[in-house]
């Protein structure tokens, strides 16, 4: 007689090859398999590490912060989390690129400046990846949201000012102007038709933008090597009818660029905005796989067992910031947090005078009581 769960387990197996090609896996396992398996063309771990840099806490308990939908994002896909806090020591840095198999720049708040840490940082960390994509590593990075921007800043290394400008997109589901170049691209190719339409429909609009700046297209041109070394994939258009580059990857390296969040769909429930749809949930699980599984091809790895338990994101406890309140207030504060360092070790800012005036980019931007002046000046970029 046929137990139950051997009945279950057959109806779950038949649902799975009756669903509609698009409530599938969009990339076909069995072909990424085959291809890695393929000789000199193999997987060199299937349990990549993730690189997350850290941002600079203001209103926060800790020295910086990472945002946990990154790192759910990360696990969907099959890879582990590991923070890389921007202000550790450059043999630290260096340690722990060489332990992990990609990098993320994550969206956020924090400045941007040329000359700022986490500029530095990403510099460093940017440098040493394509310089071991060079001489035949595979290391991938990927940039959400500010990250998106970190990327091209490092690249045409400029002040953010001259590259981006205002936007009016934050808490903004919209959709993707896709390029001639997106369908056969990496990140879009295994997208399929019937979900990149959705995307470039405003009848679906669930690519989720939450930024206040943005890259406008002519911008590639201004700065040629931008255009020599990244291809628009998609464009978008903001309440105001701002065009800015929406998504971007690299020509030469496998660094990949999103000006809207992937991850939040999924994992952030705070802001009504952000769309929850099965076809949003697929495109960023589409995306995490690709860029996850560019990181199994890389050989970096910790020098022991122990060493890899101990940079694990799961040695920090998150913190529930939707309910706690404990972030700094603004419109992109995370449903859950991870908190690294104590907070007395921040630096001069909003958390050590929060009466005094700051030149971060935080209160530039996002202090509606903030000196009137200051605001002005800004609100020149």
């Amino acid at each position: 007689m046929v137990s139950r769960s051997a009945l279950l387990a057959l109806v779950a197996l038949l649902a799975v090859g009756l669903a509609p090609v698009s409530a599938r896996q969009l990339l076909d396992a069995d072909e990424v398999e085959k291809a890695a398996l393929l000789p000199n063309g193999g997987y060199k771990n299937d349990k990549p590490l993730i690189g997350i840099l850290t941002q600079s806490c203001h209103y926060c308990p800790g020295r910086s912060y990472v945002a946990a939908g990154f790192v759910k994002w990360i696990e969907a896909a099959g890879g582990r989390a590991v923070p890389i806090r921007f202000y550790t020591s450059d043999d630290e840095l260096h340690r722990l690129f060489n332990a992990v198999n990609g990098m993320i720049f994550p969206g956020g708040l924090t400045d941007i400046w040329l000359d700022d840490p986490y500029v530095i940082a990403a510099r460093k960390l940017w440098t040493w990846a394509k310089e071991a994509n060079d001489a035949g590593e595979t290391f991938p990075i990927w940039g959400t949201c500010l990250g998106f921007q970190l990327l091209h800043i490092l690249e045409a290394n400029v002040s953010f000012p001259d590259l981006l400008v205002r936007t009016n997109s934050v808490a903004h589901a919209s959709i993707l102007e896709f390029t001639d170049a997106a369908a056969e691209s990496t990140l879009f190719a295994g997208a399929g038709k019937a979900l990149m339409d959705k995307m470039a429909s405003p009848e679906y609009n669930i690519t989720m933008e939450n930024h206040m700046f943005g890259l406008p297209p002519p911008n590639y041109k201004k700065y040629p090597i931008l255009e020599k070394t990244f291809t628009i994939l998609s464009t978008t258009v903001d309440r105001n009818g701002i065009e800015y580059v929406s998504t971007a990857e690299h020509k030469h390296y496998p660094f990949y660029a999103t000006q809207w969040h992937p991850e939040k769909p999924p994992y952030e429930f705070g802001m009504h905005e952000i769309p929850h749809s099965l076809d949003a949930i697929l495109v960023s699980q589409h995306l995490a796989n690709v860029f996850v599984d560019k990181a199994r091809y890389s050989s970096h790895k910790p020098e022991s067992h122990e060493e890899e338990l101990v940079m694990l994101i799961y040695n920090t406890k998150p913190y529930f910031t939707l309910k706690d309140s404990v972030m700094d207030p603004s419109y992109d504060g995370p449903d859950m947090t991870y908190f690294f360092d104590s907070k007395t070790d921040v630096p001069d800012n909003a958390l050590a005078a929060p009466h005094r005036l700051s030149t971060s980019f935080r209160n530039r931007v996002y202090q509606p009581n903030g000196d009137a002046a200051l605001r002005s000046s800004w609100s020149e970029y």
